[in-house]
């Protein structure tokens, strides 16, 4: 046989016991997702787990098994995956991000926020880590607390619209209005399509009760996304408040109109109807 043959033939055995390999690492792992994707959690937990057992020294099987323990609400047995990456990785943020979202899915929250503090201290250059915390101490009604972690976290990643929302939400909830204002504001010049800080910017003006101000904002929202039926609703409310009842009621009535589900702002003009009803001078 000539040599060329032998020495292609020795390749071949070669890439077919690498490929041999590969699929008994990797055959179960696209098992799992396609499981994953069936809704089959049990059977996509089962195949992730032989594929982080045959290689034990590799995160990817062993986060793809903690979402999957995650998604059958085995949320101990998620946390030990994900811990088994936080070994392997050790300076990374996401494995220990989601050990704490076990936690705070068991409802562990003093649990679930040393995880994402040892997630913070782990990777201090991830504006996740700081964002995650920061989100979740403003969800636990603890705003001050959450004011440091969302200014690292946008200090890391000063474009990231949603955590200056947060950051303008915190400092809106902590008492400090202009900061909230001034959040608000930036976000949207910065993205302009930002359609959640604006709704934040209008509340913010409602409840200072710069009705004025406020309608602006709202009719900026209409402007931009006339479809959005709870602008219309909020800009009937405020021109009710501005003593302007006919233009409030159409548009009370745009947003029926508008709406996907007409039936939820039917309720709202009806309400709206009444009242005027009740307010109308009575014929002579």
């Amino acid at each position: 046989m000539p040599r060329q043959w032998i020495l292609l033939l020795g390749l071949l055995a070669l890439w077919g016991a690498a490929t041999t390999a590969v699929g008994c690492a990797f055959g179960p792992m696209a098992e799992g997702r396609r499981a994953m994707q069936q809704g089959d959690f049990e059977l996509a937990a089962r195949r992730f787990r032989a594929a982080a057992e045959a290689n034990p020294s590799e995160p990817a099987p062993w986060m793809q098994l903690g979402e999957a323990e995650m998604a059958a609400e085995r949320y101990p047995r998620a946390r030990e995956a994900f811990e088994h990456v936080v070994a392997l990785r050790p300076s990374s943020a996401t494995p220990r991000i989601m050990v704490g979202h076990t936690y705070e899915l068991q409802r562990m929250y003093d649990e679930a926020l040393l995880a994402y503090h040892g997630a913070c201290e782990a990777a201090p250059e991830s504006p996740q880590a700081f964002r995650v915390i920061g989100t979740r101490l403003l969800r636990w009604g603890r705003p001050v607390e959450a004011i440091p972690f969302l200014e690292r976290a946008l200090q890391i990643a000063p474009t990231h619209r949603e955590t200056r929302n947060a950051l303008a939400m915190a400092r809106y909830h902590a008492g400090d209005l202009a900061g909230a204002e001034a959040e608000f504001r930036s976000a949207i010049e910065a993205h302009p399509d930002f359609l959640g800080a604006r709704i934040g910017l209008a509340a913010l003006l409602v409840n200072a009760h710069r009705h004025e101000e406020a309608l602006a904002a709202y009719d900026e929202i209409v402007a931009a996304w006339p479809r959005f039926a709870p602008a219309h609703v909020g800009r009937g409310i405020l021109l009710h408040e501005l003593g302007r009842p006919e233009e409030a009621l159409a548009a009370f009535r745009l947003a029926v109109e508008v709406a996907e589900d007409p039936l939820r702002f039917a309720g709202q003009l009806r309400d709206y109807e009444a009242l005027l009803a009740r307010r109308a001078p009575s014929a002579p």
